[in-house]
Parts: structure tokens; sequence; C-alpha cells
């Protein structure tokens, strides 16, 4: 426990949001905010430690928080699949054990610790870089496609979704340009990167063995190589291992 304490960083931005929120006189709402997104990252932190992977750190944002894990791109989905949901699992759990001992704190700080982690799961449930919803629909589109394709899906359904919160928070007056200008950041990043992903993705798969769960015969192309499958190249009447393959690419 005591390892991860240390792994634990506040964001630079947190600070000043503190700052802000206590000189306009709520430093309750930002406290329970904070409590409500270190809840959250413990519920990752579960189960990133249940399947055994390395936490490099932990930071913490005005608006949630974000845990690095020391992981292979080729990991197993459905584990990350339970890594993503974690946070949103916790807070499900916090919300039951709140309702229980309701009684036992102030009518103001229940409905404030309540609306809060409502406001908080929705918020992650968003599909758009670098949210958990995201995560999820990356998850859910590699389950489908390749890895390829999966990850361009994901940066135009990312920014679509980007574009319907900006005109919901501009149709309902909401001051959200700080987190806003933060996920468009996030987005871009995540396609300026997306060679370097591509090639760290074959590069495992190139060093090390993994554990597939299907084998596919008919793939045409390294841009049709999927997570959990292994693959084979047809050339004539003989097969040739993905390895062969992307070996190819890195030798040019």
């Amino acid at each position: 426990m005591m390892n991860i304490l240390k792994k634990i960083k506040i964001n630079n931005y947190t600070y000043f949001f503190i700052i802000i929120c206590a000189l306009c006189g709520y430093i309750k709402n930002i406290s329970i905010i904070l409590f409500i997104c270190l809840i959250h990252e413990l519920g990752h932190i579960f189960f990133i430690k249940l399947f055994k992977y390395e936490i490099i750190s932990i930071e913490i944002l005005p608006f949630g928080g974000f845990t690095e894990i020391n992981k292979k791109i080729n990991s197993s989905i459905n584990k990350d699949l339970m890594i993503a949901f974690g946070g949103v699992i916790s807070e499900v759990i916090f919300l039951l054990i709140l309702y229980l001992f309701k009684n036992h704190f102030n009518l103001i700080t229940y409905e404030l610790f309540k609306n809060y982690n409502y406001i908080l799961i929705i918020f992650n449930l968003i599909p758009i870089i670098p949210l958990d919803g995201n995560k999820i629909m990356h998850l859910l589109l590699e389950k489908l496609f390749s890895y390829h394709l999966s990850y361009q899906l994901n940066l135009i359904l990312s920014f679509l979704f980007l574009i319907i919160f900006l005109i919901i928070n501009y149709l309902y007056k909401i001051d959200n340009y700080f987190i806003i200008t933060f996920l468009f950041y996030k987005i871009i990043m995540a396609y300026k990167n997306f060679k370097y992903f591509e090639n760290r993705f074959l590069l495992e798969r190139y060093l090390y063995d993994f554990s597939y769960e299907k084998i596919d015969n008919h793939t045409k192309s390294i841009k049709d190589l999927k997570k959990n499958t292994l693959h084979f190249f047809k050339e004539g009447n003989h097969y040739i291992k993905e390895k062969e393959m992307i070996k190819g690419i890195f030798n040019k």
C-alpha cells in the first residue's frame, strides 16, 4: 500500500483548482470531488494488482485521475475491460455504502457526495480519449476489428463525441472549457502517437509469445492483425507465420 501511495502525484492544475475553489468558498466541494476521484482510481488499482500489472504512476486531476500501467498492448482484452470498468464499479459500490450510512451525514454533505458521484460516473463513461468510456469503446472495437482499424475508428468516434459534448455544453451554458481543451489535446496526442503505438504493437508480437484466443489462416495484410488472434499469411500452398512477416518490416 505504501508503494502505491508513493506513486500518487497531484497535477499542477489540481493545485490551482483547489486554490480557486478555496478562495470562492468551495473547499468542501473540491475536497469531496477529489475524494471520489481517489475512490475511482482505487477501483482501477484493484484490478491492476489482481492481474499483476505494474503501476507506474497515479495522477490526480481536478475532474478525475489517470493511472499509468506498465503492460503490453497485446495484453488480454477482457482483463483490460475489467480494469477500465474498475473505476465505475468502485464508485457504484461507494454509492451503495453511502446510501446505507446516509443517516450519519448531514443532508447537504450526503447530497454533495451523491450528486458528484453520479456526475463523475457519467462523465467518465463518455467515449472520449482518455476517459474510461473511450477505453471501453476502444477495447470493444479491438474485439471486432484489427488493431490498425480499431485505433483509427476510435480516433474518429472520440472526436465526434467531443463535438457532441461541446454542443451540449454550449446549449446548456456549461463552462467546461478547461475540460474540453484537455480532451481535445489528448485526442491530438493520440493521433500523433498512432504510428508509435502501431509499431509497438507489432514489435511486441515479434518479440514475445502471447496466449491467443483465435487463429486466422487467411490474413492478407499486416494491417489486419488483431489482438488476441494468431495470424498466418498464405502464399501459394504455404503458410507464413506472422512473426516472419513482421520481421520483414523491421529489417527494412
